[in-house]
C-alpha cells in the first residue's frame, strides 16, 4: 500500500501556473471565474486542477486538448438526488450524512457519501445516480 501511495505521489507533479498550457488555463478561467486556492498538477497525460468556489471544493482533470475527462465536487445534502436519500434512509437508517462528493466521468455521475453513526462508526458508500450501491466500505 505504501509503495502505491509513493508511486502516486511521485507520478503527480505540482505545477506553477506558468507551466500549465495556455489553452487549459483559458478554459478553466472562463468556466470558473472567481475560483480561489487554485492548484495545478500534471499526472501522466492529464492535468488536474483543485480549487474552491464559495467554500465548495472542486477537482477537474483536463486532457491536453482542453477537454474535461473527470470532475469531482463537494455537494450539500439538499443537492443529493432524492433517490439516493431514499436509499440511505432504507439501507442505512441509523446513519447520518457527513459529507458528499459528486463525481462525473464518461457522462455518468456517482455520489460518494460518508455516513456516520456515533463517534467511531463510519461508512463510505458510492451510489449511482439512480440510487444503486456500487461500493460500501466500513471506515
Amino acid at each position: 500500500m505504501l509503495a502505491l501511495i509513493g508511486t502516486a505521489t511521485i507520478a503527480a507533479q505540482d505545477l506553477n501556473i506558468n507551466e500549465v498550457p495556455s489553452n487549459l488555463r483559458t478554459a478553466f478561467e472562463q468556466a470558473h471565474y472567481g475560483a480561489t486556492d487554485v492548484e495545478w498538477e500534471k499526472d501522466q497525460d492529464s492535468y488536474k486542477v483543485e480549487f474552491e468556489i464559495k467554500r465548495e471544493d472542486y477537482e477537474i482533470w483536463y486532457t491536453t486538448d482542453g477537454s474535461i475527462s473527470k470532475m469531482e465536487k463537494e455537494i450539500a445534502e439538499n443537492n443529493l438526488p432524492q433517490v439516493i436519500k431514499s436509499a440511505i434512509n432504507s439501507k442505512y437508517p441509523k446513519y447520518k450524512i457527513d459529507s458528499i462528493e459528486m463525481m462525473e466521468e464518461n457522462n455518468s455521475a456517482t455520489y460518494e457519501v460518508e455516513l456516520k453513526r456515533g463517534w467511531n462508526d463510519e461508512k463510505h458508500v458510492i451510489f449511482t445516480s439512480d440510487g444503486k450501491v456500487l461500493s460500501d466500505i466500513d471506515d
